[in-house]
C-alpha cells in the first residue's frame, strides 16, 4: 500500500500545475464571462433580473468547456512522463496505475471543491453583483451543489483517465498508437451515431443524470482496463 501512496506522492510533486493551473483557468473564465455578460447587458439594455435574461444567461457553457483540454493533457503526461521514472525507482506497473488513479481522484476532488466554492460565492453575491451566471447554469445543475460536486468529480476523473489511456497507448505503441486509437474511437462513435440517428432526439430527451453518470463511470472503468493492458508489456522509454 505504501508503494501506491509513493506513486501518488510522485504525481503530487508537480504541485504547481496540479493546484495552480486549474485555479488560473477557472479564474480566467470567470473574469472573461463577467466582462462579456456585462457587455451584453449594456449593449442590449437587458434587465439582469428579468426571467428572459436569466433563462438565456443560464445556458452559458463557458465553465463546462474550460478545463477538459488541460485535464486530458494532464492525464496523458501523468502516465507518459512519470511512468518511466516510477519504474526506474522500483515501482510495479500495478502500483503505478493504482497510485495514478488515486492522484487523479484527489485532483478531481480538488477541482470539485473549487467549483463548489465559486458557486457559493456566486450565489452569496447575487451572481457576482451584476446578474452574471457562471456556475449557476443549467448544465451544472442550476445551482444544485450536489449535482455540481458529483458531476464535476466524475467529469474531471473521466478526462484524466481517458488522457491516461492515450498516454499508456503512446508508451506501449509509440507515436502511431494514440493516432490509430483516436481514429478507431472516432469511427466507432460515428457508426453508433449513424445507427441511433433516427431516435437521437428521443434518446437525448430521455437521458437522465443518473444514466449519464453510469455511462461516464463505465467509460472510466474501460479506460482503466485499457491502461492496464497497454502498460502490461510497455517498455521503459
Amino acid at each position: 500500500m505504501n508503494r501506491i501512496f509513493n506513486v501518488t506522492r510522485l504525481h503530487l510533486n508537480k504541485i504547481g500545475s496540479y493546484v495552480s493551473v486549474p485555479l488560473f483557468i477557472l479564474a480566467s473564465v470567470l473574469v472573461v464571462t463577467v466582462i462579456i455578460q456585462i457587455a451584453i447587458q449594456r449593449g442590449t439594455g437587458a434587465d439582469p433580473t428579468s426571467p428572459e435574461y436569466i433563462e438565456g444567461a443560464q445556458w452559458n457553457q463557458a465553465i463546462l468547456w474550460s478545463l477538459p483540454g488541460f485535464l486530458i493533457y494532464y492525464g496523458v503526461q501523468a502516465v507518459s512522463t512519470t511512468y518511466p521514472f516510477a519504474l526506474a525507482l522500483g515501482t510495479t506497473r500495478r502500483n503505478f496505475i493504482l497510485g495514478t488513479v488515486l492522484a487523479n481522484a484527489l485532483q478531481s476532488l480538488y477541482i470539485s471543491v473549487l467549483l463548489l466554492v465559486l458557486l457559493g460565492v456566486e450565489l452569496a453575491t447575487n451572481h457576482w453583483f451584476f446578474g452574471v451566471y457562471v456556475l449557476d447554469v443549467h448544465l451544472t445543475g442550476g445551482g444544485d451543489p450536489l449535482i455540481l460536486g458529483f458531476g464535476s468529480f466524475l467529469g474531471v476523473l473521466f478526462c484524466l483517465t481517458v488522457g491516461g489511456l492515450f498516454g499508456a497507448v503512446w508508451v506501449r505503441f509509440g507515436n502511431k498508437g494514440p493516432a490509430i486509437m483516436g481514429i478507431g474511437v472516432g469511427l466507432v462513435l460515428a457508426v453508433i451515431l449513424l445507427i441511433i440517428a433516427p431516435k437521437l432526439g428521443e434518446i437525448l430527451m430521455g437521458l437522465t443524470g443518473g444514466g449519464l453518470a453510469i455511462g461516464v463511470i463505465v467509460v472510466i472503468l474501460i479506460s482503466l482496463v485499457g491502461t492496464w493492458f497497454a502498460m502490461r508489456r510497455a517498455s521503459v522509454r
